[in-house]
């Protein structure tokens, strides 16, 4: 590859790493396809990966991940998207197999043995998948502008897994842009009970703290 090519990939890999952070899965899937052709990095990979994670294609998600592992067997990130992958395709015994691998990798984080003790429970992993197909549906609608319906199916996500603080976050969020503040602190502050030391959820928390001041 030569240095026009590698400004290339990098102008691309950065503008796709933009749009799966601002949640334009589709858009960034284009552009990690087109990436890989030029540079098939362990990094592009891996965004590609988590493209199609987006899209719910996750068979296809599944390949990519197993190739980064066969080459970096100890890959954190990798081994733990891997793992759920594997669980939302009700894989359960491989999911139990690399989410115990990522506890291995990483000892100290309680997360990963949550996650393990999920994957074991019959009833637990059932209701886990559950949420995170009412949080993809919910994703879409916000996409779509339809708060309203997003907060209904976001709440349906909570029921499945409430102890889940992305959820809670995703909830006081749309409550946020509904200007709902009240409700929106609540969840916020739950998120943070569950996860202290999230800057975003703090963050949130506070915007809804002001809006209360200003409105009440």
């Amino acid at each position: 590859m030569n240095f026009l090519q590698l400004l290339k990939a990098k102008r691309l890999q950065i503008k796709g790493q933009k749009f799966l952070t601002s949640g334009k899965i589709e858009k960034a899937h284009g552009i990690f396809q087109k990436v890989v052709l030029i540079d098939n990095s362990t990094e592009n990979l891996f965004n590609l990966a988590l493209s199609f994670m987006g899209l719910v294609r996750y068979s296809e998600a599944e390949g990519y991940l197993r190739k980064i592992k066969e080459n970096f067997p100890d890959h954190e990130l990798n081994t733990l998207t891997l793992a759920e992958c594997l669980i939302m395709q009700k894989k359960w015994d491989e999911a139990i197999k690399f989410y115990e691998k990522a506890s291995q990798i990483n000892p100290c984080s309680e997360a990963y043995k949550k996650y393990v003790a999920i994957a074991k429970d019959v009833v637990a992993r059932e209701k886990y998948v559950k949420s995170k197909e009412f949080f993809q549906e919910a994703i879409e609608e916000l996409r779509c502008k339809n708060d309203e319906k997003a907060l209904k199916i976001m709440q349906e996500a909570n029921e499945y897994f409430p102890r889940n603080p992305n959820i809670l976050n995703n909830i006081g969020t749309i409550y946020l842009n509904l200007k709902k503040y009240k409700p929106a602190y609540s969840y916020f502050a739950k998120a943070i009970s569950l996860d202290p030391e999230n800057k975003k959820f703090q963050k949130n928390l506070l915007t809804a703290k002001r809006k209360i001041k200003i409105k009440y």
